[in-house]
């Protein structure tokens, strides 16, 4: 019976740690998988981007990731391979 009670409460504090490690990776912006499901490729203005974050190819996700957020705060994913986006992606490269 002591051993049933140990063995449960080992498997809690170790669930307890596994849910707590994912979302402190998650509030420091590393996800564990893509981000996008749907790319928008049509030009968007710049004037109603606020920003722009680049996510390269990587373990949590085998495409690169451009997500822009709009000025509304709307998130929207663009196609990296898009003209428009590539001419935006090379110009915050060169900074």
């Amino acid at each position: 019976m002591n051993c049933k009670i140990t063995g449960s409460v080992v498997i809690l504090c170790l669930a307890l740690a596994a849910v707590s490690e994912g979302m402190s990776l998650k509030s420091i912006g590393l996800e564990l998988r893509c981000q996008c499901i749907e790319k928008e490729s049509r030009f968007i203005h710049p004037r109603q981007i606020q920003n722009v974050e680049l996510f390269p190819s990587g373990p949590h996700c085998k495409d690169a990731e451009v997500i822009a957020t709009m000025k509304s705060g709307h998130k929207i994913c663009l196609d990296p391979n898009a003209h428009w986006v590539k001419i935006v992606i090379k110009r915050i490269l060169e900074r």
